[in-house]
């Protein structure tokens, strides 16, 4: 009986993503007469009535075309992830110590960044001691502190009478017809 194992766990077992494993089955399920098609679970008319019918399932690859894939792509299937304590490769070491190196150079980079920012922070707090001052400065020169002798006041224009007419006497005031007629 062979077994079959769904994307995620043969991920697991070869130590690759799951996206590795799809781009195995994808091109068998492409093809329906494809050789290795009884290796992949469900079969084409158990997919296709699933599908039909809506409902959500997943797709099974058997240990052995997962084993034979693997062997020709020149990995080779371990029980064990890449990623695991015991299984990793040569080039790690290498790997964490320039990352590492990348973590010490932006550690760098935002000590220096900190200390600009320490700096226009100063700046900027100068310039605002001298803008208040500066304020201080043209607040007094302004003319608070002139007599109020030296100010001339105009006069409000007055309108003018109209020719004809008397100004002590009114206009006559308009009536509104609407309340004379209710009143």
């Amino acid at each position: 009986m062979t077994n079959f194992l769904t994307v995620k766990e043969a991920a697991k077992l070869i130590g690759k993503s799951p996206s590795s494993v799809r781009r195995i089955l994808y091109p068998i399920l492409e093809d329906d007469t494809h050789p290795d098609r009884l290796h992949i679970e469900p079969d084409t008319e158990a997919a296709k009535a699933l599908r039909v019918k809506g409902e959500n399932f997943a797709w099974k690859i058997s240990e052995e075309l997962l084993r034979r894939e693997v062997a020709e792509g020149g990995a080779k299937a371990t029980s064990e992830p890449k990623n695991s304590p015991g299984g990793g490769n040569d080039q790690s070491g290498d790997i964490i110590d320039l990352l590492r190196k990348e973590l010490e150079i932006k550690n760098a980079q935002i000590a220096t960044q900190n200390d600009l920012l320490i700096g226009l922070s100063e700046r900027l707090r100068e310039g605002n001691i001298l803008m208040g001052t500066l304020q201080q400065q043209f607040s007094l020169a302004d003319g608070s502190g002139r007599n109020k002798s030296n100010v001339v006041e105009a006069e409000q224009p007055t309108a003018s009478p109209k020719q004809g007419t008397d100004p002590t006497e009114e206009a006559p005031k308009k009536k509104h017809w609407l309340f004379r007629e209710l009143f």
